[in-house]
């Protein structure tokens, strides 16, 4: 069963020295429980690709079938994404209380259970809750927002370079996190990233997007040993230096 479904997404934007064509008849498809992979360089559209997904814009022709309206997103830069003057328990509550549906319903006493389940989950001492994002590393920030983005239990989520700006100890660590979130929780994710050798670490597909087209789809795997496309075959070779 499909997640996502994409047919024939074009996204254009006009720029001082013509029309850009961020996405050029895009279509992939992302089974539903896996990690799916988007690679490539930056400026290739699949930051657009992503909140076209979410909904965050929209399409100029094409269309997006999205089989849940529960989702979530987690970005590159934690620290910009984190409202500076709430401290983590606030941070991670408010996704609950927004849906009030599900707050009304529920006592503050389980607002703070569910907090508390998840600082586990990110592995967070308690103490985090009373604190800034400012006083986490950034590895610890990028916990903390993923961490809000699960809370939720959304079906769904697009994680958008979330470890780009990491030395690659905290990578390895916020990758595994997610390999756990995956494992605990079934959430399908679609996982953007320049680097092959991240999506081969946590995604089991992947396509790859060269000026606004996918170019290649397959098993990471398959990819990996078989690539057809020449810009696969670059990025495969860029990977290994």
């Amino acid at each position: 069963m499909m997640m996502v479904r994409c047919e024939g997404v074009k996204k254009y934007f006009k720029s001082r020295t013509g029309v850009v064509k961020a996405l050029d008849g895009v279509s992939l498809e992302i089974p539903k429980g896996s990690f799916f992979g988007l690679v490539g360089e930056s400026g290739c559209g699949k930051t657009t690709l992503g909140k076209i997904i979410l909904g965050i814009m929209k399409p100029d022709s094409g269309r997006v079938i999205l089989e849940t309206k529960k989702v979530q997103a987690v970005f590159q830069d934690p620290y910009n994404s984190l409202d500076p003057k709430m401290r983590v328990f606030d941070i991670l509550a408010e996704g609950l209380i927004v849906h009030s549906s599900w707050f009304i319903v529920h006592r503050s006493f389980d607002i703070k259970r569910k907090v508390e389940e998840v600082l586990d989950l990110i592995k967070l001492p308690s103490e985090a809750l009373k604190k800034y994002p400012h006083q986490f590393s950034g590895g610890e920030r990028q916990r903390i927002a993923i961490g809000r983005a699960v809370l939720t239990k959304p079906e769904f989520m697009v994680c958008d370079e979330p470890v780009s700006s990491l030395d690659v100890t905290t990578q390895l660590q916020i990758l595994n996190l997610l390999k756990d979130i995956k494992k605990r929780l079934g959430i399908t994710c679609l996982f953007i990233s320049h680097d092959l050798k991240v999506i081969k670490f946590i995604c089991d597909e992947a396509a790859v997007m060269f000026r606004g087209k996918i170019v290649e789809t397959g098993s990471v795997c398959d990819i990996y040993t078989s690539a057809a496309h020449s810009y696969t075959k670059a990025l495969l070779k860029a990977s290994l230096k």
